[in-house]
């Protein structure tokens, strides 16, 4: 009998070890840390001077996506936002920078919209990242749509802010689509 209890009791701490290895497969991977810079562009046209925020990637890994440096910059003051999430993530209705303000001898930062939709205008992504370029399917008459920004061709993303990939040299371009 104290033969098949320890047998018993070893088959349970085996069965639970089995188990805490099937189950650690579970958790979401936190991603490989990343190193370098990236740019978020904000221009409502290619006339206008484009607001860049340069972006150390220092503290962020291969699993963070844009939205999180969105956030990660509206935190810390230096980008502010519009928008809602829904079934594709974040949808940005507005994009700029905080700006001082002085009123009656009090100052303080203010959101101020570079690209806010309204009168047929929407936020339109470009990207240099090739995992969210949009691809033209072949024996399609659709062409995707392209911008040149600093000697590069960027091309319209094919995902949301909150799938879209961030890795050194990565250069996100938000301006404006006109429809209507």
């Amino acid at each position: 009998m104290k033969v098949f209890k320890r047998l018993l009791i070893l088959l349970c701490v085996a069965l639970m070890a089995v188990s805490a290895v099937a189950f650690a497969g579970c958790e979401e991977e936190s991603g490989e840390a990343l190193s370098g810079s990236m740019k978020i562009v904000i221009t409502p046209d290619t006339q206008t001077a484009a607001t860049v925020i340069e972006v150390d990637l220092k503290g962020y890994t291969s699993a963070d996506k844009v939205a999180d440096v969105i956030e990660n910059l509206t935190e810390a003051g230096k980008l502010c936002y519009k928008g809602s999430n829904g079934v594709y993530g974040l949808y940005l209705t507005a994009l700029g920078v905080p700006v001082k303000s002085t009123y009656e001898g009090q100052t303080s930062m203010v959101d101020s919209y570079i690209l806010e939709e309204g009168g047929g205008k929407y936020l339109y992504t470009y990207t240099s990242v090739d995992a969210d370029k949009l691809e033209t399917m072949p024996g399609s008459d659709y062409q995707a749509m392209t911008v040149e920004y600093e000697g590069m061709t960027l091309t319209e993303s094919m995902n949301s802010v909150s799938k879209m990939t961030i890795c050194d040299g990565a250069v996100i371009y938000f301006t404006y689509i006109v429809w209507g």
